[in-house]
């Protein structure tokens, strides 16, 4: 009997403390995306933590998810620590994994960012999606834009 209660406390220790080192402070994030053309393919989203790779390189985010399109819209949910971020967003209408450009480099499909900056020649700068996620801010609207 003793051993069982030695062993049930070590194991309840354990998995609190484990529990601390894995975020126990993370928050639900809710990211909806608007203006799909179609709902063809699926969207893609990366949460980027810092500048490298964004806004297109799966390897550098923090977080990659994918998700059906429907009338229009689609919608996701995740947790992640408080802290600045930045997110992008694909309509990957062949399903291909990538963003597919023409000859010149102009996109095919639709994309966006945190924060909406307006589009210019290139992708936005990290700096110009990033957002501030916490207990207060956590809901992020996207809208689509297609060239």
């Amino acid at each position: 009997m003793k051993i069982k209660v030695i062993i049930f406390f070590t194991l309840f220790f354990f998995i609190a403390s484990f529990d601390e080192v894995t975020g126990n402070d993370s928050i639900t994030v809710i990211v909806n995306v608007e203006g799909f053309r179609s709902s063809e393919g699926i969207c893609r989203l990366l949460l980027f933590k810092y500048e490298k790779g964004f806004p297109d390189e799966p390897s550098d985010a923090e977080l990659m998810l994918s998700g059906k399109i429907q009338n229009g819209k689609t919608k996701f949910t995740f947790s992640v620590i408080p802290g600045k971020y930045a997110i992008s967003i694909l309509h990957d209408q062949n399903s291909n994994q990538k963003m597919d450009k023409t000859w010149y480099g102009k996109p095919k499909e639709g994309f966006g960012v945190s924060k909406n900056p307006e589009i210019g020649f290139g992708p936005p700068e990290f700096e110009e999606a990033t957002l501030i996620l916490n207990e207060k801010n956590n809901s992020v609207l996207i809208k689509l834009n297609y060239l």
